[in-house]
């Protein structure tokens, strides 16, 4: 468990250093924004990681209990199960973080931020990836009281309509050799993009 823990705390070391390349990036966009609505769009992705941000700041210290006294690691540790929790809902933080770098290389694109962004988003990429494995795992070993509904992105919920949901993120690897958007498909007279894949997202 504490090799686990370690892991873990090293992947949210990793995003707290991202997360600050990150918004120094967004500050000035906010600042010099072009209108209001996009000053909001990013102040709202800004807002998010900050809170996120502090989050970690609270969690990698408890991490640092558990790895340095493994044993108090059971699940009838009530602040154990607690932490395992709030490690899943950094789960999902870290999905959003994928997220908000897509969004940011859309407005980046061929500028001087491009290239950050982008080996941010495959570092966060490969983390994200790794977390979910671990995660499961974490959830078989305690029997399911890891995970809850809203530490699960729409993206991997079932039950959720396809439309709702964008390809790149249903993938097991949301890796990096595809290269365009899926056609849109007609449904009831309703035509709508079923989802992006990396490619369209990476070729803007």
């Amino acid at each position: 468990m504490s090799e686990q823990f370690q892991e873990l705390k090293n992947i949210f070391s990793r995003t707290e250093d991202a997360l600050n390349v990150f918004m120094g990036i967004l500050e000035p966009t906010i600042e010099n924004a072009k209108d209001e609505h996009e000053r909001l769009y990013f102040h709202h992705i800004y807002e998010e990681e900050e809170h996120r941000q502090d989050r970690l700041t609270m969690l990698n210290p408890k991490l640092d209990h558990f790895i340095n006294n493994p044993e108090t690691s059971h699940p009838s540790n009530h602040e154990f199960v607690r932490v395992l929790q709030d490690i899943s809902l950094e789960k999902f933080g870290l999905h959003n973080f994928l997220e908000h770098l897509d969004l940011a290389l859309f407005q980046f694109k061929d500028t001087e931020h491009e290239s950050s962004l982008q080996s941010l988003r495959d570092m966060t990429n490969e983390d994200y990836q790794t977390i979910k494995t671990m995660l499961d795992d974490l959830n078989d070993q305690f029997e399911g009281v890891v995970s809850t509904a809203a530490s699960i992105p729409t993206d991997e919920k079932e039950g959720k309509a396809g439309h709702v949901k964008v390809d790149l993120y249903t993938s097991q690897t949301s890796d990096q050799n595809l290269n365009a958007i899926t056609e849109p498909e007609p449904e009831k007279g309703r035509r709508y993009k079923k989802g992006l894949t990396v490619g369209s997202l990476k070729g803007r």
